[in-house]
């Protein structure tokens, strides 16, 4: 089984934060930079074979943002 990379991108004190699991990777003072970083994160660790995905926690709802395949970032399988 694989395994999988969700890096979640969520508003943190005056910017916005990517995060995998319980880790902070990276504080974002533009919630577009910080869309970009974890996209680009998440390419890479699908170009090493995991499974991995882009979500924005919005308090009461999460937005797919990205997944291999399924999104204008990258090509279907």
């Amino acid at each position: 089984m694989s395994e999988q990379d969700l890096y979640v991108i969520r508003a943190s004190g005056e910017g916005w934060a990517v995060q995998l699991a319980d880790e902070t990777l990276g504080q974002f003072g533009e919630r577009p930079k910080a869309i970009e970083a974890a996209v680009m994160v998440a390419q890479a660790s699908a170009r090493r074979g995991r499974l991995s995905g882009v979500v924005l926690d919005e308090g009461d709802d999460v937005v797919l943002i990205w997944e291999p395949g399924r999104d204008m970032y990258s090509k279907l399988s």
